[in-house]
């Protein structure tokens, strides 16, 4: 159970530095940030926040890759990391409610961070999971 757990861990660790290493493009290219979320005011402004935001990510991407090390030691970064995510989450939903930025632009990151979700989740939990897994199947008997 123990090594299964650190393999779905690990699995969620390389998942999210993989992702938030590839954020990182459209953060730090203006051309790619148009292309992906279409904006058009990509002035000063928005290479101030953006290059917070990028700084962040980095970091991020770090400490996932510093997980991914020891797993089961480490494992409270998948909570933390699921705390971030809702965050990501929670501020994509106000720029699509304000108009800003249409939903159809956030879908594929909406469903990424969901499979996100669910991997961090997973490897977290897996030991409540499991045991929960082994108390509801009915024990089989060879006959």
């Amino acid at each position: 159970m123990v090594e299964r757990q650190a393999q779905l861990l690990r699995i969620a660790f390389v998942a999210g530095a993989v992702t938030d290493a590839l954020a990182l493009v459209p953060m730090l290219s203006p051309y790619m940030a148009r292309a992906l979320w279409g904006f058009d005011g990509l002035g000063g402004p928005y290479r101030f926040a953006m290059g917070y935001g990028a700084s962040l990510m980095g970091g991020w991407t770090a400490l996932l890759i510093w997980a991914y090390q020891r797993p089961l030691e480490r494992a409270f970064v998948a909570v933390l990391t699921v705390f971030v995510i809702y965050g990501l989450a929670a501020t994509e939903v106000a720029v699509v409610l304000s108009g800003a930025l249409p939903a159809w632009r956030m879908l594929p990151t909406w469903v990424l961070q969901a499979v996100l979700l669910g991997l961090f989740a997973a490897g977290y939990h897996y030991p409540t999971l499991d045991r929960l897994r082994s108390t509801s199947t009915p024990e089989r008997t060879g006959t």
